[in-house]
């Protein structure tokens, strides 16, 4: 399935009174530990969680209302929001997800800027492939081990141009497809970053786990 979105930068898309709302809500999650942390610098809520909170709630239903109306995609569902504070400890530059890659599951996703994000806090590179249609095939066959073997990396040669870093303001979003090569920016010493990343899933695209694999998956 060949979808028209690689990414999108909106600019000045939140209102500085939200964003500092935001911030609120962030830190005062991370302080209170209020929702599952999956790493140090990764909190994560699911669609429940999310609509519990309304800042969130308002936020998603806006975002989702833009993939619709401006971007073209409609009926996409809310998978994972994902709050991320890293620093430069956080960095392995020769691991997933600081080299160019896609996603074995197909998510589109907004990125929310919650500061000024610039090339010292490791902003989100983005760029276009030569071929969606043999990403879209490669993503399909990748096994389980697919990490292990570096089979989600793309090569320079597979991609127009450069990846561009998306620096941007408080209250800019980026919107893009995980099948767009994409890597994580490398932060410099001192420097943070904070976002939202808001992950919505389209019907069709990835497999569903069977019955087996969700019991495991739950009690193991």
């Amino acid at each position: 399935m060949l979808l028209n979105l690689d990414f999108h930068h909106e600019k000045n898309y939140i209102d500085s009174d939200k964003i500092a709302i935001l911030n609120d809500k962030f830190n005062d999650i991370q302080s209170k530990q209020l929702y599952k942390s999956v790493d140090n610098n990764r909190i994560l809520l699911t669609p429940k969680e999310t609509y519990s909170e309304p800042i969130f709630d308002d936020l998603c239903k806006n975002i989702n209302k833009f993939f619709r109306n401006e971007l073209g995609l409609t009926n996409l569902k809310l998978s994972n929001l994902w709050l991320f504070s890293t620093s430069s400890a956080d960095v392995n530059s020769s691991k997933l997800p600081y080299i160019p890659h896609f996603d074995k599951l197909r998510f589109f996703k907004a990125m929310v800027y919650l500061h000024e994000v610039t090339s010292d806090n490791g902003p989100i590179y983005l760029g276009r492939a030569k071929n969606k249609e043999d990403i879209e095939q490669r993503r399909r066959r990748l096994p389980d081990d697919y990490k292990m073997k570096s089979l989600n990396t793309i090569k320079k040669h597979d991609i127009k141009k450069e990846l561009t870093p998306l620096i941007g303001s408080a209250g800019d979003v980026i919107f893009f497809d995980t099948n767009t090569p994409h890597k994580a920016g490398i932060l410099s010493d001192g420097f943070k970053r904070q976002v939202l990343r808001f992950d919505f899933e389209l019907s069709g695209l990835n497999p569903k786990p069977s019955l087996i694999n969700r019991i495991l998956k739950k009690y193991f």
